[in-house]
Parts: structure tokens; C-alpha cells; sequence
């Protein structure tokens, strides 16, 4: 029974030297480089305050808190299509447009294989619901845009924006 105290009484001094000499080394009290967000060098959407920062298939929001404090949060993401992959981000170039109205992301998606790019568009007014851009319509011979609910399966728009030539 003192073999195994001893024992203890070692392993105890020794852990607790180990703790010691850590502490107080240079390597252990230096923080690591964090590295830098990927939007820092992208100018960014600015709507009441917060920053949005698109990338090819995604929307980013960058608030801060009362204390100066930056969170980023994805807000949306453009919904997968078969055999096709998100483009690689372009350095320094905001996937994001904002027309006073909708925020709108341009999603540049690639086809394995085939390598066809698609162009597609998302939009959202209020950042929870989302339309996705189905092509032109005409009504009274006028040309509008036809958006499509991201989840609906319904060949219809469900809002349509006149377009204005200038």
C-alpha cells in the first residue's frame, strides 16, 4: 500500500511540474493566427447595419453586437441541382446585388463533365423567403420576370416584376 502512495505522490509531482513548465512558455500564451475571414477583402451589401456578402451559392450576413463584436451567419443557401457544382470564389467579388427591394445572388454553377456553366438567380426581400428566377413572361405584351418560391414545385411564377428598359 505505501509502494502504490509513493506511487501517486510521484505521478502527482511530476504533472504537476509538467504544468508549471507549460505555463510558462512563450508558445502556449501566444494566440495562433486566426485566419482572416474570407469576405475581409470583398465589398460588402450593406442593409440597416448589417453586411451581406455573397459567394457562389451562398448568402453570408455579418452583424455586430453592442459590444463591436462581428458574427457571420449563413443565411441562405442556393438549393443543389444533380451533376453540378458551386464555381470556385472569384477573390474580391460580391455575388450580391441589391435593387432597393431584393437582395439577389447570382449563382455560377458548373456541370461535371460537360463543363456548361449555368447563371442563375436568387432573391429574398426580407432574408427568410426566397425566389428563384424562372425566366421572362409576358402579360399585355409587356416583359416581366418571373420568380418561382425556392421548395415549390409548381411550373408558374408566383411574382412577376415588369421590366423597365431605359
Amino acid at each position: 500500500m505505501a509502494l502504490h502512495n509513493l506511487r501517486v505522490v510521484i505521478f502527482v509531482l511530476i504533472a504537476a511540474t509538467q504544468l508549471i513548465a507549460c505555463s510558462e512558455s512563450p508558445l502556449l500564451a501566444a494566440k495562433p493566427d486566426l485566419p482572416a475571414p474570407w469576405w475581409e477583402d470583398v465589398p460588402p451589401i450593406i442593409i440597416d447595419g448589417d453586411q451581406f456578402y455573397g459567394a457562389p451559392c451562398t448568402v453570408t450576413r455579418v452583424s455586430k453586437d453592442t459590444t463591436g463584436a462581428q458574427s457571420a451567419v449563413v443565411i441562405f443557401t442556393a438549393p443543389s441541382q444533380l451533376m453540378t457544382t458551386c464555381a470556385q470564389r472569384e477573390l474580391k467579388r460580391n455575388y450580391l446585388e441589391y435593387d432597393g427591394e431584393f437582395i439577389i445572388l447570382h449563382v455560377d454553377r458548373q456541370t461535371f463533365g460537360a463543363g456548361a456553366w449555368t447563371g442563375e438567380r436568387f432573391r429574398s426581400a426580407d432574408f427568410t423567403h426566397w425566389q428563384q428566377y424562372i425566366g421572362v413572361t409576358w402579360v399585355n405584351s409587356e416583359e416581366y420576370e418571373a420568380w418561382r418560391n425556392v421548395g415549390s414545385e409548381s411550373t408558374k411564377a408566383d411574382s412577376i416584376k415588369k421590366v423597365e428598359h431605359q
